[in-house]
């Protein structure tokens, strides 16, 4: 296997209920993402799908309780709640990126389309100045297909899609080697579901990478996905292998192929017999 990678290694999250008590939402859990994979982190609601994910973007705040490490290319990033500053974290956050499951919410409703992604690019202080930044934005959103129209107009007067687009953009502009999405067609319709599924199966395929941003360190390479859902048949048309979690540990790593064809464990199953009719 490759050294290059990013990795949860022994992670264990808890969190206290209404009486103090602790419970574990993540149970010493691995996880290994290689350069450009398409995969699925997939599970019902409250198995621990979003703690893991927060985890791996350094969103949480970790317990004395809590342990594990979270390593790019073989380096600890964080080792139990030891973490590095805002500006020592950059260039963890330029080489891992994030879409939120409601991106209209996620955008700064003070700023213009474009200002949205150059506002990112100079916070994270990607190369270019604001020149580059302005390019880098303007040939993101016409590879993603945001009409030229909508590119001056703040986050309230564009569509559902539209922002979904934007959020993409907007984490695609640094660069990143990795982008982790969270139920990105959850709530949509759909028409829109099918149009962001297009978007991202195209994001996951060598033939339909067309984003103008390249990782630095690797020239014409598109990101790695890690994809986080409880929709199966979604992530179907996206992602080559499929993660399983419930209650706080991966029970099923496996091609997708075969996790539609034959699953093993009983969270699997059930989450192959919830889609009503299952894609090629």
């Amino acid at each position: 296997m490759t050294s290059s990678c990013l990795q949860a290694v022994g992670l264990r999250r808890t969190y206290p209920d209404a009486s103090g008590r602790r419970h574990t939402a993540l149970h010493d859990v691995d996880l290994r993402l290689e350069p450009a994979e398409s995969v699925a982190l997939l599970g019902r609601s409250g198995c621990g799908k979003t703690t893991l994910l927060k985890a791996l973007l350094l969103l949480d705040a970790p317990s004395p309780a809590d342990s594990g490490a979270v390593l790019l290319d073989g380096d600890p990033v964080i080792t139990g709640r030891r973490r590095p500053g805002a500006r020592a974290l950059r260039p963890y956050r330029r080489a891992v990126q994030y879409v939120p499951q409601d991106p209209a919410a996620s955008l700064d409703p003070r700023y213009d389309v474009v200002s949205q992604i150059t506002r990112a690019l100079h916070t994270l202080r990607a190369p270019g100045g604001p020149d580059g930044h302005e390019a880098v934005a303007q040939s993101l959103l016409e590879a993603l297909g945001l009409p030229r129209q909508s590119w001056r107009r703040r986050p309230h007067e564009i569509s559902g899609g539209q922002a979904q687009r934007l959020a993409l953009a907007r984490a695609l502009a640094p660069g990143p080697r990795y982008l982790l999405l969270d139920e990105p067609v959850s709530g949509l319709d759909p028409a829109l579901r099918h149009q962001v599924l297009d978007l991202l199966a195209g994001l996951a395929d060598d033939d339909g990478w067309c984003v103008p941003v390249p990782a630095p360190d690797a020239p014409g390479a598109r990101p790695a996905l890690l994809l986080v859902s409880h929709d199966l048949a979604a992530v179907a048309r996206v992602c080559t292998r499929s993660i399983v979690m419930d209650a706080g540990v991966l029970v099923e790593d496996v091609p997708t192929a075969r996790l539609l064809d034959a699953p093993e464990h009983p969270a699997a199953r059930a989450l192959r017999d919830a889609v009503p009719a299952l894609p090629d």
